[in-house]
C-alpha cells in the first residue's frame, strides 16, 4: 500500500468536509476564471476548505501536497467543491474496464462527488516545457480522491475510523496536462464494500485559445471545449478504526 493519508490520529474534522467556506483567498482566485467560477456558482455544489492543502507541522503529515506543492511556482491555488446531496455509493464490486480500454475524452456524464480545482503554475510542476510532470498529475488524482473517499467515511467522537490508503492507482494519460492552467479534477466514489473503495477521477482542461481559433473569431469563454486529459482509477483501502 503507499499514499497514506488521513491517519487514525488525525482525521479531517466533519466541518471540514460539510462546512462552506467563504474565504475570499481561497475563492477570487476562481471567481476570475470564467470555468471555475461557472463551477462556484453551480447549485449543486459548494466550496469547503481542502483537508490536505492545511500544514499539520506537528505530525508532517500532507507536508507534500500543503508545503512542497504550495508555493507560487508550483500550486499556488486549490479549491474543493462538495456536491451538495451526496448519495451513498453502490454496495457491490463495480464492473472494471480492461487497462487496454481507451476512456472518452469527454468529460464523465455522472456528476461527481467531489470537484478540485486547481490552479498550476511554472516552472515548479513541469517536466516537458509547458507541461505538468506525470507524477504531479497522478498526485492531483490521488489527492482528490482521497478527499472523496473522506467524505464517504466520516469520524466523529463516537465513531473513529481508520486511516485510509491507495493500494491500487490506475493512471491513463491521454493528453498533456498544460501549465500555468486551470485543471479540474472531478472524482467519484463508484462503489463502497465495507472498507473497500473503487473510485473514478478525471482530469479535465479547457482546451487552450489557439484551439478555439484565438483573437476575436474563437468561441466564448464559456463555450470552450473541456477534454479529459488523464483519467483515473483506483482501490482504496480503510483500516480498522483505532481506539
Amino acid at each position: 500500500m503507499a499514499e497514506k493519508d488521513h491517519p487514525p490520529s488525525a482525521p479531517p474534522p466533519t466541518s471540514y468536509m460539510s462546512e462552506p467556506t467563504a474565504d475570499p483567498a481561497l475563492l477570487d482566485p476562481f471567481r476570475a476564471i470564467g470555468w471555475s467560477n461557472s463551477l462556484l456558482n453551480s447549485p449543486d455544489y459548494y466550496p469547503i476548505r481542502t483537508w490536505s492543502r492545511l500544514p499539520k507541522p506537528h505530525t508532517g503529515e500532507d507536508g507534500f501536497f500543503a508545503g512542497t506543492l504550495a508555493t507560487s511556482s508550483t500550486i499556488p491555488h486549490c479549491l474543493t467543491l462538495r456536491r451538495r446531496n451526496l448519495p451513498p455509493p453502490p454496495q457491490e464490486v463495480p464492473v472494471w474496464p480492461s487497462p487496454t480500454a481507451t476512456p472518452s475524452s469527454a468529460p464523465s456524464p455522472i456528476p461527481p462527488d467531489i470537484i478540485m480545482m486547481v490552479d498550476l503554475a511554472t516552472p515548479g510542476v513541469s517536466g516537458h516545457p509547458s507541461t505538468a510532470h506525470g507524477g504531479v498529475v497522478a498526485t492531483l488524482l490521488d489527492e482528490a480522491m482521497s478527499l472523496a473517499v473522506a467524505m464517504h467515511a466520516p469520524a466523529s467522537g463516537d465513531h473513529p475510523r481508520g486511516a485510509i490508503y491507495t493500494a491500487q492507482l490506475d493512471v491513463r494519460y491521454k493528453k498533456p496536462l498544460r501549465v500555468p492552467g486551470l485543471v479540474v479534477v472531478r472524482t467519484k466514489v463508484v462503489a463502497r464494500v465495507g472498507r473497500k473503495y473503487w473510485v473514478r477521477a478525471q482530469a479535465v482542461q479547457e482546451e487552450s485559445d489557439e484551439n478555439n481559433g484565438g483573437g476575436l473569431g474563437g468561441h466564448l469563454e464559456w463555450a470552450k471545449k473541456k477534454t479529459v486529459v488523464t483519467d483515473a482509477m483506483a482501490f482504496w483501502i480503510q483500516t480498522a478504526p483505532s481506539l
